[in-house]
């Protein structure tokens, strides 16, 4: 697969090349996912721990990840479970799961409205939190 990575510069002709666009730079990503078929969410095939999938997850994008996503545990699961988001194991199963996906649009535009609906039914936890803390906060009051 021929690919372009974003900290060596975007040219016009290397993007026309490329077949996919590796977003290794910080402060991008959300632009980048509004377009997107398609993401992988990095530092998940190795023990770092994995980024941020609820991003994609917001925008209807169907993610793919690796194993290692102990930074945001419940996050992952969810949209695991939900079918928002599949793991791979290794940069072979990667470019296979991207291939299939890729050529079935019906099947990324389920599991695309898998992960947004997984992040809408989510949201509002901030509040609920509050509520279920207000009696102890009162109580110390």
């Amino acid at each position: 697969m021929r690919f372009v990575r974003r900290s060596q510069e975007f040219s016009r002709v290397a993007i026309d090349q490329a077949e996919a666009l590796l977003l290794d730079s910080l402060g991008e990503l959300l632009e980048f996912y509004a377009s997107a078929d398609v993401a992988f969410v990095g530092g998940s095939l190795v023990p770092i721990g994995g980024h941020n999938l609820l991003e994609p997850a917001a925008l209807g994008v169907p993610i793919l990840t690796g194993p290692h996503n102990f930074n945001s545990q419940d996050i992952a699961r969810l949209l695991i479970a939900r079918g928002a988001a599949e793991v791979v194991h290794g940069w072979q199963e990667l470019a296979d799961r991207v291939t299939a996906l890729l050529a079935d649009p019906d099947a990324r535009a389920r599991i695309g409205e898998q992960g947004r609906a997984s992040v809408d039914g989510n949201r509002g936890a901030l509040v609920k939190l509050l509520w279920l803390i207000e009696p102890l906060l009162a109580e110390r009051a």
